[in-house]
């Protein structure tokens, strides 16, 4: 026996081979790995950390003092106390979004009872349906079998037929009948 040879205990053997009855276990995910996410963040945080401010230009900047906003800001307040309410017109407002009807809440309340009444179904009473499924195959050689026995039939052994068409007109009698019911 060799040094990478083992033996294996008989009775676990016994159990391997005779199918032993296993227990259902959860798997749980001890060390999940982290997601592109997470990744995503460590390295944009690497990259501030390790960034050259010496690469950076000087720029300056166009700071609003805000004394334009504040006097169009006065004008507009003094404008509307200026304003004459008397002036509007008094509005009626319609309702844009009416809620539903009657009708509408009865159907939708039966199609959820359908729902779930069909969700709730208990399939233990439906009945096994085996499918006979057609060959598609089989189908086809037959149809060029069908084909080819076409082809090649004799015109031959055909007797010629005379074809008499029959109209009958109607009589006088009829006439009159069909008249009179009118």
């Amino acid at each position: 026996m060799t040094s990478t040879e083992h033996k294996a205990d008989p009775a676990l053997l016994k159990d391997i081979e005779g199918g032993a009855k296993l227990k259902h276990a959860e798997t749980e995910e001890k060390n999940p790995l982290p997601s592109a996410e997470v990744i995503s963040q460590e390295k944009t945080k690497q990259a501030i950390e390790t960034f050259d401010t010496s690469n950076l230009k000087h720029t300056e900047t166009n700071e609003k003092t805000g004394w334009k906003e504040a006097i169009s800001h006065d004008k507009a307040t003094a404008e509307l106390e200026k304003f004459d309410k008397g002036s509007l017109k008094h509005t009626e407002t319609a309702e844009k979004n009416p809620l539903p009807d009657k009708d509408v809440i009865s159907q939708e309340k039966q199609e959820v009872e359908l729902r779930e009444s069909i969700s709730k179904h208990d399939r233990s009473s439906l009945k096994k349906v085996d499918v006979n499924e057609k060959d598609a195959l089989k189908e086809i050689v037959a149809q060029e079998a069908t084909h080819k026995i076409i082809e090649s039939f004799s015109k031959d052994a055909l007797k010629h037929a005379e074809t008499l068409e029959k109209n009958a007109l109607p009589t006088k009698e009829d006439i009159q009948r069909e008249k009179a019911a009118k």
